[in-house]
């Protein structure tokens, strides 16, 4: 064995300090380096009970003393964790353990190192302190953390994902599955994201709609950022998933309701001009007939006049119920939507108007394979149904028999309905701006009145959707319906 002095010197220099125990006296040497650290001049006070007493942290007396008697009677190797207070008073961390003798070796002594392990078990506890906080935190925000290895594709979550994703406990994700957490109309979205990342380097933080592992859509933020290597070079991406669904939803629904209360507070105010335009036009011609009757000297030019207030009276009787037809289909938004046919309400619509269909030798085509039914209200869908179907015959193409193909779908998550016909179309160019306005005609027709499509619009938006049209003059319309 090496003399203390070659020990203590090698020793030293890893910052080790031991003691040397004579297995037979049971006497205990403390190297000159342990002295130091405790702080001791001199072996006067070198014993065991003194360490215990004074230097060792009381909380690894027990166990101290019993791996020592262990190590003295029954030649135990020794391998404990201890505390001991140092000169300046404060305690540091220290591995406790025998020197490994070599193999048949007789020596009568034994050498217990004291490995200063402080600055690890300091990191040791900052790390699982950071990790507590890290995983407390990721709970309560819902919050989990990813990888994705850019040579392998391979895809790394955590538990917090995982639970987020309601995954089994013992789910990996595989490379070729990483896309389908991605709900289909936001995948290419994702693609994108992760492409550019992968091969440029850029970060993203976007809110993004995704599928649990039981394919149910829920909204999460996801952040992401790129991994490089010593040489600069991208090997992976890691990031964020942060559930935010409930807030996300309920963000979507208000919007939804603002939009809705918006829309139905300016077609309120738009109503309310029109009537007042209308009304006040009507009234200003009664009184100016009035005054011209009170003026009047001869008997034929006051006959004339209350022939002008006959007119003036039956088109005010017209407004009227014009408006009264417009309050009226918007008074229906009260009743509760619930599931309707789209073949019973075209049924509805085709037996109430038959007569014009057969006048007019209409054929209507309907197409509701892909779409068959839909919340709403139903009065409403009909009313829908109704204008349109008759606009399409009203403005039928002279010589050419009238044709209304009816078709229903869904697209990107959405329901849509298309009336087209071939009639007469209208220049979008000239007229487009006044589509949907009230007395808005495009054509010289005795039937045209510009309440049908302004009643139509005003229905589909009062239940969250939105119209729009396309047409060419001389070819013929088609009319597209969104529903919310």
């Amino acid at each position: 064995m090496l003399n203390d002095l070659q020990l203590n010197n090698i020793l030293k220099d890893f910052d080790i300090a031991y003691w040397k125990i004579n297995l037979l006296t049971k006497e205990i040497t403390w190297s000159d380096h342990f002295l130091v650290l405790v702080r001791k001049q001199d072996t006067k006070t070198a014993s065991l009970e003194y360490f215990l007493d004074e230097i060792l942290h009381k909380d690894y007396r027990y166990d101290f003393r019993e791996h020592f008697g262990q190590l003295i009677s029954e030649f135990k190797p020794f391998n404990l964790e201890v505390r001991l207070k140092l000169e300046n008073g404060k305690f540091r961390w220290f591995e406790c353990r025998t020197l490994k003798k070599k193999e048949n070796s007789l020596e009568d002594s034994v050498v217990l190192l004291f490995v200063n392990i402080h600055q690890a078990k300091r990191d040791q506890y900052t790390i699982e302190e950071n990790f507590f906080y890290y995983r407390e935190t990721a709970e309560m925000t819902s919050t989990g953390g990813w990888y994705v290895d850019s040579a392998s594709g391979a895809v790394y979550w955590d538990e917090v994902t995982k639970k987020i994703f309601n995954c089994p406990y013992d789910y990996e994700p595989r490379p070729e599955d990483k896309m389908k957490f991605y709900a289909q109309e936001h995948r290419k979205k994702a693609q994108e994201m992760f492409k550019k990342c992968a091969e440029y380097g850029i970060p993203f933080k976007v809110e993004i709609k995704m599928l649990t592992f039981h394919n149910s859509e829920f909204w999460i933020r996801a952040t992401g950022k790129p991994v490089y290597d010593k040489e600069q070079e991208i090997i992976g991406i890691r990031g964020v998933f942060q559930d935010i669904d409930l807030n996300k939803t309920n963000e979507i629904n208000l919007q939804n309701s603002l939009d809705i209360i918006a829309a139905q507070n300016s077609r309120l105010f738009n109503f309310a001009h029109i009537v007042s335009h209308n009304l006040r036009s009507h009234s200003s011609n009664l009184s100016l007939i009035s005054q011209l009757l009170t003026e009047s000297k001869k008997d034929r030019d006051k006959l004339d006049l209350l022939m002008n207030v006959n007119d003036i009276a039956t088109n005010l009787d017209e407004a009227i119920r014009h408006l009264n037809e417009v309050v009226t289909k918007q008074s229906i938004l009260t009743k509760e939507k619930k599931t309707v046919k789209f073949e019973d309400a075209l049924q509805v619509v085709i037996t109430s108007t038959s007569s014009l269909i057969k006048r007019e030798n209409a054929q209507i085509i309907a197409d509701f394979d892909k779409l068959n039914e839909i919340t709403y209200i139903s009065e409403y869908l009909e009313s829908i149904l109704l204008n349109l179907i008759t606009n399409a015959i009203r403005y039928r193409q002279k010589g050419r028999k009238p044709v209304i193909f009816i078709q229903t779908y869904q697209e990107n998550g959405s329901n849509f309905l298309e009336v087209s016909d071939n009639g007469m179309g209208i220049d979008l160019d000239q007229y487009g701006d006044k589509m949907f306005g009230m007395y808005k005609t495009f054509h010289r027709h005795p039937e045209a009145k510009g309440i049908g499509l302004f009643i139509t619009k005003n229905q589909v938006e009062a239940m969250g959707g939105n119209i729009s049209v396309t047409s060419t003059v001389n070819i013929g319309t088609t009319f597209k319906i969104k529903f919310r």
